[in-house]
This record gives structure tokens, sequence and C-alpha cells, in this order.
């Protein structure tokens, strides 16, 4: 599958589906275009570079939140687990 980046054609081969594919170059390249905007002095090697920071920046934080709202929801869990726990444990034996 080929892709455009800054206009520039990029032929990529991956397992990916196309269509995925092509939303995750559109992702980066439009985070390039933003930076070259921003900084048209710097070398596209440099904004590359940026880019490659902020997606790794956002991934840890998409790590750290569902670590923690994994964390949560198995502390929840236990909670709810005890509680019928205790329950079954003061009811009366059924018919």
């Amino acid at each position: 599958m080929t892709v455009e980046i800054l206009g520039r054609p990029l032929a990529l081969q991956g397992t990916l589906p196309p269509e995925r594919l092509q939303t995750v170059a559109q992702i980066v390249n439009e985070q390039l275009r933003q930076l070259q905007r921003a900084y048209p002095a710097s070398p596209i090697s440099d904004l590359v570079i940026l880019v490659a920071l902020n997606l790794a920046y956002e991934c840890l934080e998409i790590k750290e939140d569902y670590q923690q709202l994994h964390a949560n929801i198995e502390a929840r869990s236990r909670q709810l687990i005890e509680m019928l726990e205790t329950h079954d444990a003061y009811s009366p034996p059924g018919p």
C-alpha cells in the first residue's frame, strides 16, 4: 500500500488493514504538517523526531491510564465479590 507523508509517496507493507494503515499515516502526516507550520526552518528529521516523541508520550499516557483503570476495576471487582460472599454467609439457606 502507498501512503503520502508531506506530499511524498511511501510504500508500506504490513499486517494492518489498509484503512487502518491509512489512518495511522494521516495522523503522522497531520502532526508533521503542524510542526512544519510552527517551525518552518527546522529540518524534517528534527520534526520527525518531535512527532515520534509526541506519539510515544501519548502512548505512555494511554498505557498508564489503562493500567490505572484496570487496577480500579480489579479493586471494585474484589469489593463486589466480598460483598456477595458476605451476603451469602448471612442469607438463610434456600428451599
